[in-house]
């Protein structure tokens, strides 16, 4: 049995209406996307499939923990991750799955959304991982930052005939 078996929703015997399924994130899931930067997260994401007659709307909300090294120290920092995702499904000829739409084929019986669960930590990552308060960092490793300012407009560091250019503003 596949580990991302868990992660797909049989539609077809359900009766019109909404439905919530919880669904875990941990590395166990990670594994399964040798592509990720992100493993070391533990968490569930509520799914609620809101089924019609013709559509259905999934609505994704994740609550989880991630532990991952800070940008600044090199420390393990443990960050909240929250976000939310919704995507519309329709009947098709084909399926097509895209990112806010999903068109599903004649033959589809289930929604995998792993892959939407599996973007939807990724996207809730924040760009810079780090320690809230900069005394929570390990001194040891933020001594060794180069706390300069140096945007590189230094005119000594620069090569007389590139500085001569710098006279020639548009």
């Amino acid at each position: 049995m596949s580990l991302l078996a868990d992660y797909r929703i049989p539609f077809v015997g359900l009766k019109p209406g909404k439905h919530e399924f919880q669904m875990r994130v941990d590395p166990e899931f990670f594994a399964c996307f040798p592509h990720s930067d992100v493993d070391q997260v533990h968490g569930e994401v509520l799914v609620e499939l809101d089924k019609l007659d013709t559509t259905m709307t999934l609505r994704l909300e994740l609550a989880a923990q991630m532990t991952a090294p800070c940008d600044r120290c090199l420390e393990d920092v443990s960050i909240s991750l929250q976000g939310s995702d919704r995507i519309s499904v329709r009947f098709g000829d084909e399926t097509l799955m895209e990112d806010e739409l999903w068109i599903l084929g004649t033959k589809e019986y289930e929604l995998d959304v792993a892959q939407a669960i599996f973007q939807l930590v990724h996207l809730s990552k924040p760009r810079r991982l780090i320690h809230e308060k900069e005394e929570d960092c390990d001194l040891d490793m933020t001594e060794w930052q180069d706390d300069s300012t140096d945007d590189g407009d230094d005119t000594k560091d620069i090569d007389p005939r590139w500085a001569a250019l710098k006279g020639l503003d548009n």
